[in-house]
């Protein structure tokens, strides 16, 4: 008799496994390393796995993961045909296994789920080559439209530049200040009207999606970056893709991008699309008295329109083209200006058929951002480059803050609004206004309970942490349903009536200061409510995965914010949706904050967790990490807060020596600005030396305040390596850790011939937010003394960060020097990256560290020509 188990094991219930080839496409002949990366990258999406990848900066990462993943995927869609024959052949065995069964009952109940695992997978391959024959057709047609309008010629011609004469017009005279502002019925809230955007990107919501990889990183220019690469690789010319970004740098309408606020453009798009705004010009703006004395200024209300570039065929084209050409986002948002389309809706309408989809990263980690997108992860390829700075980020994205003045602010303001159209409002609108108020003079009111300054203020802003359900018990808004209010002002566009509410007035003294309240930082217009609207959004967050943080401000009054601990809750979808994830690094070193904060709490096994680390393309012969103990002078270093203020006379003799045996630039790391500054006033104090004895052979550079001030710091550092004067040798930078110049800088070559990591750069364990964190994780993860990794984990990443400046390429070389005498520590150098980590040497005494360091620069002089100092 077949038993259940017979009937199970008749059968694979998967298409047969990709093999991981030998060989990959490659622009050149690439390293073993590369090949190993590669290799492992195939198999880990092969396998359903979620990876770990390090592979230090100047070894060709991004191409690596290009070639590996694509690899995989053109594998994948090249034997979708066997697969899916093989997959039939399947479901027929399942069906002769069952009839020859004696035991009926067990193997109808074993048929029927083998057969639903079976046309499942069947039904994703062969929607996946439908995608893929209608992408054809499509193609074609838009290169027959082509044609058939290049046969029009001059008629075709000058239409379009009618068209482009039109638009221009519209934003030369936009540009002129000649808009016609909302009227003052438009400064009304909407009576609950939906925001959802137009149909016409919606519709990909219920679109099946081929297989593809979405590639997600930090920055615009770093997504530009990747698609230079991938142009670069044999898949350039054959693979689809879109880059998606948001509205302000794929936005092309000028009188939007004039906005500058992220979320002013998104509601001002929004309502263009519905024919809300005045979007055409008019004839020059004349004032009209209101009651009260108040002065508005009149417009035509018939001249209303949309976005131009909002038109569907032309947008539909734009789409095909981003698909069929290879385009980084400035390239599409150019490509939109010429056919007249809006690049923001066209990136997303190619999203379907897209096979590479390149994104920062809220587009994928910020749920109610990935759903608006019409980005669907299930069964897709996930690589989030950069992924070293991930749990930064999603804390980022989830965590919002609030001050004392903002919300004063606000309440003035929507009293204000509430007091002008008491008598307009429709009752709903009158009731959620009211409740609005309300809950801005709760928070008002827990500012008054600001903890006094302690005697240790000087290293600690006096703070009180609340649990989500304490803080709502303290302000006395536990009976107040903040998600129905929430849903008031995301649909309403409450926010945004007071910020235009503020801007309609011309005259700042019909109401006392709401012009200026409607001003942000950087000047462009926006309601504090908007702010405030994001902070009691993380009021609903589950009572255990955040804390309130309340403390003392001396500009704004008091700070409000929100603390995420569980940054978990926000990916566990996308590792059970996705086929495969990777994340993928320079320095991911110590993985353990990934494994405990992501994996582990998000439920994934171990054994889906698949780790890889490459060494390093440069020669051991090229890197010279020492681990320094004692001081020229014999005493031992060891910068820890009670100790580390004696030691800076030791740090500037030890700079001063290698000074002399270093060629080109020094890069010296300390642990904050403020350690930054008390080194200086040491160095310049009477009777110490050590900055003159610098200067006779280092230009002496300092990491600027503004981030406005870097390129010229750098730019002049530069001038000082290569082009040293008299007697001078070179250059020395002081940077920070975590400081402007301690990541995305690169020190290559010259620039860096030695890098000088100055103590261990713990973050204060008197903050209050390390200290909810640490016990967060020792209560969550019980016996991994999680909370202390964490600790350990954040000093090492920084770290990492700083030293991966100086090696660049397989050719460079350069000296690393960790001064500390706990660095000579094994569990510290297990959290350092392999490549520096297997080479790194401890120095008991300053002599041995420097008879290393200057036999190994005679060694490259020898060999380059350069000669050193005696």
């Amino acid at each position: 008799m077949a038993s259940k188990n017979d009937t199970q094991a008749s059968v694979a219930v998967s298409a047969k496994p990709l093999r991981c080839p030998e060989h990959f496409p490659f622009p050149f002949e690439p390293y073993p390393i590369q090949v190993d990366f590669m290799r492992n990258i195939f198999s880990t999406i092969e396998e359903s796995k979620i990876g770990i990848f390090e592979s230090p900066t100047g070894t060709g990462k991004s191409l690596s993961i290009i070639c590996g993943s694509l690899t995989w995927l053109r594998e994948y869609k090249d034997n979708m045909t066997v697969s899916l024959q093989d997959l039939r052949e399947q479901e027929k065995a399942v069906e002769k296994s069952s009839a020859s069964s004696t035991d009926w009952l067990s193997a109808d109940y074993e048929t029927f789920k083998l057969k639903e695992k079976l046309k499942a997978q069947r039904t994703k391959i062969e929607s996946d080559l439908q995608r893929e024959l209608q992408w054809k057709k499509r193609r074609e047609k838009l290169a027959e439209k082509r044609k058939a309008a290049a046969k029009k010629g001059d008629e075709a011609l000058s239409e379009s530049d009618a068209n482009m004469r039109s638009i221009e017009k519209i934003l030369k005279e936009a540009r002129s200040g000649q808009m016609a502002d909302l009227p003052d019925a438009h400064l009304m809230p909407d009576e609950y009207e939906s925001d959802e955007e137009s149909p016409l990107v919606d519709a990909n919501a219920d679109t099946e999606h081929v297989r593809k990889i979405y590639y997600c990183t930090r920055t615009h220019s770093q997504i530009t970056q990747f698609i230079k690469e991938l142009k670069r690789s044999s898949f350039g010319s054959s693979t689809r893709v879109s880059a998606l970004a948001s509205r302000q740098n794929l936005c092309v309408f000028e009188p939007v991008r004039q906005l500058r606020s992220q979320r002013l453009m998104n509601d001002r798009c929004v309502e263009l699309q519905k024919g809300k705004s005045n979007a055409k010009p008019t004839a020059p703006l004349a004032d009209a008295t209101v009651g009260g004395g108040q002065k508005r200024r009149k417009r035509d209300p018939q001249l209303e329109s949309s976005c131009p570039y909002y038109q569907k065929e032309n947008i539909e084209t734009l789409s095909t083209q981003i698909l069929n050409e290879v385009l980084d986002i400035e390239e599409s948002a150019k490509a939109g200006t010429e056919t007249l389309g809006c690049p923001y809706y066209a990136s997303r309408l190619a999203l379907p058929d897209a096979e590479v989809v390149a994104v920062p990263y809220n587009l994928i980690l910020h749920r109610p951002t990935r759903e608006a997108s019409g980005i669907q992860l299930k069964d897709q390829i996930v690589i989030i480059d950069e992924a070293h700075n991930l749990l930064d980020a999603i804390a980022g994205m989830y965590s919002a803050e609030i001050t004392q003045r903002q919300v004063r602010k606000a309440s003035s303001q929507l009293s204000q609004y509430h007091e002008r159209y008491r008598t307009r409002l429709t009752p709903k609108n009158t009731l959620y206004i009211k409740q609005l108020i309300l809950v801005l003079k709760k928070l008002l009111e827990v500012f008054q309970g600001l903890p006094a300054e302690t005697a240790d203020a000087k290293h600690s802003t006096p703070s009180k942490v609340f649990t989500m359900d304490s803080f709502l018990l303290s302000a006395k808004l536990e009976s107040v349903n903040l998600f129905k209010i929430l849903a008031y002002c995301k649909r309403s566009l409450i926010s945004r009536k007071l910020s235009s509410y503020a801007e309609f007035y011309a005259d700042p003294t019909s109401i006392t200061g709401l012009l200026s309240s409607s001003q942000t930082d950087d000047g462009s217009p926006s309601s504090p409510l908007m702010v405030i609207e994001g902070f009691l959004e993380t009021l609903t967050n589950a009572n255990t995965d955040g804390r309130i943080v309340l403390s003392a401000d001396t500009v704004s009054g008091g700070k409000l914010k929100f603390l995420l601990l569980n940054p978990a809750v926000y990916v566990s979808d996308i590792f059970q949706s996705a086929r495969s994830v990777i994340f993928a690094g320079g320095t991911m070193r110590p993985v353990s904050d990934f494994e405990d904060q992501l994996l582990t709490m998000a439920g994934v096994a171990p054994s889906r967790v698949h780790k890889f680390a490459c060494g390093h393309v440069v020669s051991p012969d090229n890197i010279l990490p020492i681990a320094l103990q004692s001081s020229p002078n014999g005493l031992k270093f060891e910068f820890n807060y009670m100790t580390r203020n004696t030691m800076i006379p030791q740090l500037g003799c030890l700079l001063s020596n290698l000074c002399n045996i270093v060629p080109g630039g020094i890069v010296c790391f300390l642990c904050s600005y403020e350690y930054e500054e008390l080194v200086f006033t040491t160095f310049t104090k009477p009777g110490c030396e050590a900055l003159k004895n610098i200067q006779r052979k280092k230009v002496v550079f300092r990491e600027p305040k503004k981030s406005s001030d870097v390129e010229g710091v750098l730019t002049t550092y530069a001038r000082a390596v290569k082009h040293p004067v008299g007697a001078l040798t070179g250059a020395i930078l002081f940077a920070v850790v975590g400081g402007k110049l301690s990541e995305g800088i690169n020190f290559s070559d010259e620039l860096g011939r030695c890098v000088v990591m100055v103590g261990l750069p713990y973050p204060s364990t008197n903050s209050p937010e390390l200290q909810e964190k640490m016990k967060f994780l020792d209560s969550k993860l019980p016996g991994k003394q999680a909370g202390k990794a964490h600790y350990e984990g954040l000093c090492m990443k920084a770290v990492n960060q700083s030293i991966g400046r100086a090696i660049r390429h397989k050719d460079d070389y350069a000296v690393i020097l960790l001064v500390d005498n706990r660095y000579a520590a094994p569990s510290i150098n297990r959290a350092l990256p392999e490549w520096i980590g297997d080479r790194l040497t401890i120095a008991p005494k300053f002599g041995d560290a420097f008879g290393s360091i200057r036999r190994f620069f005679s060694g490259k002089a020898n060999k380059t020509g350069l000669t050193l100092d005696a």
